[in-house]
């Protein structure tokens, strides 16, 4: 039987999830790094997944988030869902949002995330949307702000939908 835990992220849990994310440039361990200053200040919780003892993924909650589409509104934000290949379709990713929301519904009664709306966010859009994350009815954001009618813009990470849920 797999075995998840779910637990707060260290530091020296950086080299590991750079391995099984197969990223070890300096840019991803000092975004780690970065996390991890906001989790030591109480701004953010950094959630990690195991799986029978292995890095599957992890989270990020902020608690009052200062970025994205509803910034600066005093409501927590989920940042960066990750699940490792390996390690997909084994509910890791529902843990780690059941532990984030559990977190969240302390410090206020919604919380919102951001998805990416290319077609290689796909499944990350349907996972919300059955977890009970609505579009927040501003349309489309590009760059944290929200795209008028007719306005361009590239389908790239950059073009997000704001979700929110009701905790």
């Amino acid at each position: 039987m797999t075995e998840i835990e779910i637990r707060q992220m260290t530091r020296e849990d950086i080299p590991a999830i750079c391995k099984a994310d197969n990223d070890e440039t300096t840019a991803f361990v000092n975004y780690l790094n970065g996390q991890l200053d906001f989790q030591d200040n109480r701004e953010c919780a950094a959630l990690l997944a195991l799986c029978d003892g292995k890095v599957a993924g992890y989270v990020f909650l902020f608690y009052e988030c200062r970025w994205g589409a509803l910034k600066n509104q005093g409501l927590p934000g989920i940042c960066d869902l990750v699940v490792f290949e390996p390690y997909r379709r084994k509910r890791i990713a529902s843990r780690l949002m059941d532990s984030a929301e559990a977190l969240a519904r302390r410090v206020n009664t919604k919380i919102y995330l951001e998805v990416c709306l290319n077609a290689e966010y796909g499944p990350a859009q349907r996972f919300y949307a059955l977890r009970g994350y609505v579009p927040d009815g501003a349309g489309v954001y590009y760059e944290d702000r929200v795209l008028p009618k007719d306005e361009a813009c590239k389908n790239d990470d950059e073009l997000t939908l704001c979700l929110v849920k009701e905790l």
